[in-house]
């Protein structure tokens, strides 16, 4: 019988690389990390002291199964036969190989929760339109057809992004708009907490399901059947902040929405996981809040 997995967040690492948690491999279950730790650790000034934290624990790499259309199965597996430094020395070869930058969209993010600015907001799309250019100069140098299009849809793009400057982005109105008019949902606790807040807003979207609102039955599934469970977490979480549940100011900077990502992220790879361990009452709250409603056996815990 296999053991559980126990997910330790990011923070839960930096403690242990920093010599604040004395942790220890266990006998009773596997640790288990993920490349969105490995995300976090690329952003950090010794990226080696948190892989020696993770060696030190013997902790294991979770991974998104693949199928062969290179498409989210919907599980999970870990990786044996290697160490966090030589996966991680994978995880750079591998995303050095992708032109298409995965922070293009933070402003419209930071926007979108409220903060931002108007001029990165704007730039946004001649920045899309410059890098889909250099993929399809590096793989089609004699072909024009995927820079014609991105030519094409420019100005659609251009025309959307300046209503939204138009609008504004008071996150208070909103919310308000959701049907969070005194922060309400914000304070929602206990149990069941994904309905009790679909009870708020839900008469705002008539003919609509709680799990098309909160991203977990996305009318466009993007070439799937049914929409892995992960993506549908990361998705719930965008909802999560623009409604306010224990949502984080940081959401609204742009430098601080690759942040806001891992922490998603680590809420949708714990879901495979016995246990998710964290520093962030914010994010137990809500991985809490998630797997309740996805009816999954996944549970958080602050330590």
């Amino acid at each position: 019988m296999s053991k559980p997995l126990v997910y330790l967040d990011q923070n839960i690492i930096g403690q242990v690389a920093n010599k604040e948690l004395n942790l220890k491999p266990s006998d009773e279950f596997t640790f288990v990390y993920s490349k969105e730790h490995f995300s976090e650790i690329k952003r950090s000034d010794e990226p080696q002291k948190y892989l020696d934290a993770l060696h030190k624990i013997d902790a294991k790499l979770l991974e998104l199964e693949m199928g062969a259309d290179w498409k989210i199965t919907g599980r999970a597996t870990l990786r044996e036969g290697g160490t966090p430094t030589e996966f991680y020395s994978g995880y750079l070869e591998a995303i050095s190989e992708v032109e298409l930058s995965d922070d293009i969209f933070d402003p419209f993010l930071a926007w979108i929760n409220g903060g931002g600015d108007e001029e990165s907001l704007s730039s946004l799309p001649d920045t899309i339109a410059e890098q889909l250019f250099e993929i399809s100069r590096e793989f089609s140098p004699n072909d024009s057809q995927l820079s014609e299009k991105a030519d094409a849809m420019a100005p659609g793009f251009k025309g959307m992004i300046n209503e939204l400057i138009d609008k504004g982005n008071d996150i208070n109105k909103t919310r308000s708009a959701l049907g969070n008019n005194k922060g309400n949902i914000g304070n929602i606790s206990g149990n069941n907490v994904i309905e009790q807040i679909w009870t708020v807003v839900k008469h705002n979207y008539n003919g609509m399901s709680s799990d098309e609102f909160f991203g977990f039955n996305p009318n466009d599934k993007q070439g799937y059947d049914n929409w892995p469970i992960y993506l549908g977490i990361v998705g719930c979480c965008s909802v999560m902040d623009i409604l306010g549940f224990q949502a984080e100011k940081k959401c609204r900077k742009i430098d601080k929405i690759p942040n806001i990502r891992s922490d998603s992220g680590h809420i949708g790879m714990g879901a495979f996981c016995s246990l998710v361990i964290s520093l962030d009452k914010r994010l137990v709250k809500r991985a809490n809040a998630i797997y309740q409603y996805k009816g999954l056996t996944s549970s958080a815990r602050v330590l």
